[in-house]
C-alpha cells in the first residue's frame, strides 16, 4: 500500500514592471503567509493594547499633578489659618459679650410702649448699645445662603452612616449664593473632590463653607457683609449630583448643624 505525500501549497505573486518585459515571479508557502498574517494581528494587539495603557498611565499623572497643586494651596491656606488663630482667640471673649447684648436689644424692643420720658432719659445709651448690638449681630452666621430647599440635612457620624457635616441646598443653576454673616475670605479657589469653594472667618471662631459654586465672585483677604453675593451656584467638583450648595458652618475645630442658625 502506497502512502500519499500531502503536496506542499504554493501562493504565487507575478510582478510585471511597466518598462520590461520580463516579468518575475515570488513563490511563497501557504504556511509562510499564514504565519505572517497571524504576527501582523498580534502587532495590532499590542499596539491598541499599548496605546490604551498610555492614556491609563497619562490620566493617573495628570491626577497626581492637580492633587499636588491642591495640596501645595491647601498648606497655604493652613498657614494663614494659624495666623489668624491669635485673633480669634481675642473673638471668643466676645461671646458671652454678644448673647447679653442680643437680649438687651430684646428688651428694647418691648419696653417700647413704656413713658416716653423714661426712654429719653436713656436714649443716646441705649441708641450706642443697640449699634453695637447690629453689627455684633450681623458677624455671627445667620442667613440662609441660598432660596432654595434642603435636599440632605446635617448627620453625624456613625457605626451606619459616614456622616454630612453641613446641609445641601438645591436650586436653579447660577442662582446667586450669599454671605451668611460679615467675615473675611480666608480661601477662594478650586479642589477637585468640591469645585469652586468659599470659605469665610466671622467673629466668635465662627468659620462658613460654601462648596461646588459655578464661578467665585470675591478674593481672598476680601471683607465681606452679611447678605452679599458671594457665588453662583453650581455642580462642580468629583462628588456632585446636580446643582446644590453644601453649605457647611464650624466653631473652632467642631462642625455645628447650619439649620439652626437660620433666621
Amino acid at each position: 500500500m502506497k502512502i500519499r505525500k500531502r503536496k506542499t501549497r504554493y501562493f504565487t505573486f507575478l510582478l510585471i514592471p511597466d518598462n520590461e518585459k520580463v516579468t518575475r515571479s515570488l513563490k511563497f508557502r501557504t504556511s509562510v503567509l499564514q504565519f505572517l498574517f497571524a504576527l501582523l494581528i498580534v502587532i495590532i494587539a499590542l499596539a491598541i493594547a499599548g496605546t490604551a495603557s498610555y492614556w491609563k498611565v497619562a490620566e493617573v499623572a495628570l491626577d497626581y499633578n492637580r492633587l499636588s497643586e491642591e495640596n501645595a494651596q491647601l498648606k497655604k491656606n493652613l498657614v494663614k489659618l494659624n495666623e489668624l488663630q491669635v485673633d480669634i482667640e481675642k473673638l471668643k471673649r466676645v461671646d458671652q459679650k454678644l448673647r447679653s447684648s442680643l437680649s438687651g436689644y430684646v428688651s428694647l424692643v418691648e419696653n417700647n410702649e413704656t413713658d416716653t420720658e423714661e426712654l429719653l432719659g436713656s436714649g443716646m445709651d441705649k441708641m450706642g448699645e443697640l449699634k453695637l448690638d447690629r453689627s455684633l449681630f450681623n458677624s455671627v452666621p445667620s442667613l440662609q445662603p441660598l432660596d432654595g430647599f434642603v435636599t440632605r440635612g446635617f448627620e453625624t457620624k456613625s457605626i451606619l452612616s459616614s456622616g454630612h457635616i453641613g446641609v445641601d441646598i438645591a436650586g436653579q443653576m447660577g442662582s446667586p449664593v450669599k454671605a451668611t454673616a460679615d467675615g473675611v475670605v480666608i480661601f477662594s479657589g478650586w479642589t477637585y473632590q468640591e469645585g469652586h469653594v468659599i470659605i469665610i472667618k466671622h467673629k466668635f471662631n465662627y468659620f462658613s463653607f460654601y462648596k461646588h459654586n459655578m464661578q467665585n465672585l470675591c478674593q481672598e483677604l476680601e471683607q465681606i457683609k452679611k447678605g452679599q453675593v458671594i457665588a453662583l451656584l453650581g455642580d462642580t467638583g468629583k462628588i456632585t449630583s446636580g446643582a446644590h450648595l453644601h453649605f457647611e458652618i464650624w466653631q473652632g475645630s467642631k462642625p455645628l448643624d447650619p439649620t439652626i442658625f437660620f433666621d
